[in-house]
């Protein structure tokens, strides 16, 4: 039975204008094999200490890395050996290096673009996946919490990739940020987004419907500094904002089939969306 949730332990306001965010600011628009164009671009993570954007782009198997203007910077990913990236998913920043989902497997890479090391392998046991997704850390303690997409779970590691536990009963699992309390899984087949405490025990499952004060198809998520949800919908073309409680903020159009968001240091809403745009788009 899920337990009941209580939303007083969470920081409930609304601190960031979404309404003020009505036209991006900066618009990167090319689909191509160059630097700073784009092929699939599917997931987006934020360097604090710095403000650098870094985007994994899919179908050119590598990871681009552009400034807080949104000019590129450098790209990585071997092409071959053991540091080859192949279809890249998800990424993130975890003390100073870089975790970046792919095939069936995680890479380790420095921030400056060296590679460190591969963790995983395809398989259903422990330190094995099977098309891994959405990543995230846990501030707290650096633990690891990975979608496990074709193995219909979720696992989380240690920061040295010793195997916690697993959970889930859910189908296709792929995305996922975390709170203090509350740990956000999408889930891809419903679709819906499921809230767990830290305790993995399901709270609440939030079925998608409609347009604007809910979303239709949510891809990718991220949790901003008040506790705001940022729900790309990839069908719609837009970017949904919720409060804790699920109640809608309010939602900005974007390009063509977004994938991604996050949120800067400045407040700035970064997308990426996929499709005939391939783009970057900063609000």
């Amino acid at each position: 039975m899920a337990e009941a949730i209580n939303i007083e332990t969470e920081r409930v306001k609304t601190r960031i204008d979404y309404t003020s965010k009505i036209k991006p600011l900066v618009c990167a628009t090319k689909r191509g094999e160059g630097n700073d164009e784009f092929y699939c671009p599917l997931a987006i993570t934020i360097d604090k200490m710095t403000g650098d954007i870094h985007i994994t782009d899919c179908h050119n198997h590598c990871v681009k890395v552009f400034d807080s203007t949104a000019m590129y910077m450098f790209k990585f990913g071997d092409s071959n050996g053991e540091g080859k990236t192949f279809y890249p998913r998800s990424l993130v920043i975890c003390r100073r290096r870089i975790l970046i989902t792919h095939n069936h497997g995680i890479l380790n890479y420095s921030l400056d673009g060296k590679f460190i090391s591969r963790i995983g392998k395809q398989g259903k046991g422990k330190l094995e996946f099977n098309c891994p997704w959405g990543i995230a850390i846990n501030e707290s303690n650096d633990d690891i919490f990975i979608c496990d997409f074709d193995n219909n779970r979720f696992q989380i590691y240690s920061k040295e990739f010793q195997f916690k536990s697993q959970f889930g009963s859910f189908k296709y699992p792929h995305d996922v940020e975390l709170s203090h309390e509350y740990i956000y899984v999408s889930d891809k087949s419903n679709p819906c987004i499921h809230l767990f405490n830290h305790n993995n025990i399901l709270l609440k499952s939030v079925i998608s419907l409609g347009q604007g004060n809910q979303v239709i198809n949510p891809l990718s998520f991220f949790i901003d500094n008040s506790n705001n949800i940022l729900i790309t919908d990839y069908n719609s073309n837009s970017l949904s904002i919720f409060n804790l409680q699920f109640q809608s903020i309010h939602y900005i159009p974007v390009s063509e089939h977004p994938t991604a968001v996050t949120v800067d240091n400045h407040d700035r809403v970064i997308v990426v969306c996929y499709h005939t745009m391939n783009c970057l788009q900063i609000f």
